[in-house]
């Protein structure tokens, strides 16, 4: 294998010459570096290995992007993809390379009540986030119980969270390699989306998360115990802003259902709305979704179920993304700036890593929400509201 050293040879200059037209360092003239290229190419020599230069310079020039969930699931939600977007173009403005490390929980969506695993995520995930070559690290949507938080911690790398963990838990948890928290305004969002059902009329609603905690659960479950089991940030503030418009409208909490479904996707709430529908007793008249995946699966159920939307169920979704507007029955949703809200935190955090200040500054930045009204929302008809179907 050829060397610093057999180039240096072949092009009649020092190791240090060599080294410096590899590197980018250093004075040479373009026909020293045309010299040495060429004997580099005659000796067969690739060029200094990434990984020694990384460490030599104490930059990789790469961040990682955390999340948690698998991959094909990643690729499949809209919203990340959005956000996905927004990073990559930050990224490529700044000459930063972005690795993705995916940790999924190591065992699917459980019961209600089902024990928790030992192992919530799988060792290998763990181990790969523990030994990624990266500069930082950018969270999106991690929940706070997420055992991938404590690596990073012991790593003391600067971190940035997208909406969960919140900016509180983070400082707490990561102290100085803080580097801030990116967010919309959620629970504005939330309450201008339960605000506009009770505004219509709605009396009895129910709310579809895809999951509270890292560990994904599946069923309907008390608002008091879905309070006190949420460890995602954003959620608990969606769950907050539903809350707040419903009380404030004078109806009791107990009316205002929630159910995890364990993943964000269509098929995951079509099986939950479909088992609520299936349910003896009043039916709810409207449908709070915390994403538009859900909120579109929530449709298809009801379709299955004979029941019109908006007529028999009304169904608000989150996110505004294209399938929203583009659905059989256009989606009324809270739209957030998902690619802003990614190219903002990318931002933030190169920002971050290319300042060495002895006392660093976390960033704490919050988005907008607005409610978009569709056609998927109307008032309850009350002749088939309480009629189960």
């Amino acid at each position: 294998m050829a060397t610093l050293k057999d180039v240096a040879r072949a092009a009649g200059v020092s190791v240090m010459t060599v080294s410096n037209v590899f590197n980018g360092t250093g004075r040479f003239s373009a026909q020293v570096r045309d010299r040495v290229r060429e004997a580099a190419e005659q000796v067969g020599y690739a060029g200094p290995d990434p990984a020694a230069a990384s460490l030599r310079r104490g930059r990789t020039g790469t961040i990682g992007v955390v999340l948690p969930l698998p991959l094909e699931t990643a690729f499949a939600d809209p919203a990340m993809t959005a956000f996905l977007q927004g990073v990559a173009r930050a990224f490529h403005r700044h000459g930063t390379g972005m690795t993705l490390l995916a940790l999924p929980p190591a065992v699917g969506p459980l019961g209600r009540d089902a024990e928790t695993p030992l192992e919530q995520v799988a060792r290998a995930p763990l181990a790969a986030l523990e030994k990624a070559v990266i500069d930082a690290a950018l969270l999106y949507s991690v929940e706070e119980d997420h055992p991938g938080l404590a690596v990073l911690a012991k790593r003391g790398l600067p971190v940035l969270a997208v909406d969960s963990p919140g900016h509180e838990s983070g400082a707490a948890r990561f102290g100085a390699a803080w580097a801030g928290f990116v967010t919309v305004d959620d629970r504005a969002g939330a309450y201008a989306a339960a605000r506009h059902l009770t505004g219509l009329g709605h009396r009895r609603a129910v709310i579809l998360v895809d999951r509270l905690a890292a560990q994904p659960r599946i069923g309907p479950l008390s608002w008091t115990r879905a309070m006190a089991d949420v460890t995602s940030a954003v959620v608990r503030q969606r769950l907050t802003g539903y809350r707040d418009a419903w009380t404030e409208g004078g109806l009791p909490p107990e009316d205002l259902g929630v159910v995890e479904c364990g993943t964000n996707d269509p098929a995951a709430a079509r099986r939950a709305v479909r088992g609520l529908l299936s349910r003896h007793g009043p039916r709810p008249t409207a449908v709070l979704a915390v994403s538009d995946s859900l909120a579109l699966g929530a449709c298809h159920a009801a379709h299955e179920h004979g029941l019109s939307v908006p007529h028999d169920l009304s169904v608000l979704g989150y996110d505004d993304s294209p399938a929203a507007a583009t659905a059989s029955v256009p989606l009324t949703t809270v739209h957030q700036p998902t690619d802003g809200k990614g190219e903002a935190a990318a931002r933030l955090l190169l920002e971050r890593t290319g300042r060495r200040s002895a006392t660093p500054v976390a960033v704490a930045l919050e988005l907008p929400t607005r409610l978009v009204v569709r056609s998927s929302t109307a008032a309850p008809e009350t002749k088939v509201s309480d009629r189960r179907r």
